[in-house]
Order: structure tokens, then sequence, then C-alpha cells
């Protein structure tokens, strides 16, 4: 699943389509209103996590998309794409539910056929290691994926998120 966001009324091909992964859109969208939150209410930052067309009229994404320029060239995207990467990281794993942390699926590999290592019992779950990563990191932010998005909602003329 992801969020595909258009342009009301592109000035070019920049401002027709933008499109991320849901790991991707749910922590731009909320640097954007965190760092626009003069530009955007809370109400926009709700509806902009839902895929149902909320509009962002042009003065906004014009007002958007110069903030979050200003922010690339200060460094300062550059410092929390540092700063989220870092947190992630510090986040332990966590014991797999699959196999409740011990590293073998119950049941044994005849329960679940293929989908088991051919040579073991080991939990596909986690590999056999009993510990898996926290769904909260599988979001990424990336500071590239900020520019493409300043650059799309400045060409776009306004936008909706679908």
């Amino acid at each position: 699943m992801g969020m595909d966001v258009y342009g009301e009324a592109p000035k070019d091909e920049r401002g027709k389509y933008f499109r991320n992964s849901c790991w991707s859109w749910r922590p731009l969208w909320d640097f954007v209103c965190e760092y626009c939150n003069d530009v955007l209410t809370e109400k926009d930052h709700n509806a902009g996590h839902y895929n149902d067309g909320y509009l962002i009229e042009k003065q906004r994404a014009e007002r958007i998309a110069k903030r979050l320029r200003e922010l690339c060239e200060s460094g300062r995207v550059l410092d929390f794409e540092r700063e989220y990467v870092r947190h992630m990281d510090s986040i332990p794993d966590e014991p797999c539910r699959q196999c409740n942390g011990t590293g073998i699926r119950p049941g044994g590999k005849e329960q679940f056929g293929a989908v088991w290592f051919a040579s073991c019992n080991g939990c596909n779950g986690c590999h056999g290691k009993g510990t898996v990563r926290p769904s909260e990191t599988y979001y990424h932010f990336e500071a590239e994926n900020v520019l493409e998005f300043a650059e799309f909602a400045e060409n776009s003329g306004g936008f909706k998120i679908y």
C-alpha cells in the first residue's frame, strides 16, 4: 500500500504525481506537518495519513515547498535523517511472535510445508533468530524524499492525497 499524491493544477511533469509507500509517506508527512505547523492544521496532519483525496490548496502547497527547500538548504533535513536513523537503530529487537522467541516454530516444518526452512524446523518469521525488528522500524525517512516532495509541491498547484 502507498500514498498517491496528485497535483491539482500542475505547472509541469514534476507537479503531476508523487508516490510513496506507506513506510516512507508517514514519516515524510509527519516531518512536513511538524516543520510547517504554521501552514498545516492538526486536521491536515491527520487527514494526510489517509488516502481519501484530502486537498492541500495551491498557496499552502507553495508555502510547504518553500519551507522544505529552506530546511534542505540549511542542513536541517539531513540532521533530522541522521537523528531518525540513529533512533530507529537504537530500538531493540523484540521476541518473534510466531515462535515466541524460540527460533523454532511450534508444529515443525510439516505444519507449513514449503514455508519452512528445508533443512530444519526453524521459524520463517525470524529465520531461527528468535527476535525480529519492531514494526516501528519499518518506517523510513530520507532527506532526498523531502526534496523530491518539495519539488512536487512547488509545481503541483495544490495537491490531493490518495
